[in-house]
């Protein structure tokens, strides 16, 4: 996989996220492009789950406490509830898929400010 392949697959998979956070009913946004990343809607499903869970592990650590480790989750939580949607209707029946339509979103980059030799920080707006 290339770089162009990688960074397109996080489009792609935030294209989903914002899709899927605003259907709400567990339908898998699905665009016939994206074939030659997942290989079907099976494997963008494959790809969400494995996605989901390296976010868990990534951003919860047992040795914080409880308390942290339960907030971080319900963060996790509230932050991907479409793509849980998403992940518990697969659970429980056959994919339903939402065939997405019209122009891809446009994505802007953020403005970052560059350091002579130094770190490369956002800016804020």
């Amino acid at each position: 996989m290339t770089w162009n392949d990688t960074h397109e697959r996080t489009r792609i998979f935030h294209e989903v996220e914002a899709a899927a956070a605003a259907d709400m009913t567990g339908a898998l946004p699905w665009r016939a492009e994206w074939s030659a990343y997942f290989n079907g809607p099976e494997g963008l499903l494959i790809a969400l789950r494995s996605r989901w869970e390296r976010m868990l592990e990534a951003q919860l650590d047992a040795r914080t406490g409880e308390d942290e480790f339960t907030d971080t989750y319900a963060k996790l939580r509230r932050s991907q509830v479409g793509i849980l949607a998403i992940l518990r209707a697969a659970e429980r029946q056959a994919t339903r898929v939402l065939e997405l339509t019209g122009p891809r979103p446009m994505v802007t980059k953020p403005r970052v400010v560059r350091f002579r030799r130094g770190p490369i920080l956002p800016t804020s707006r």
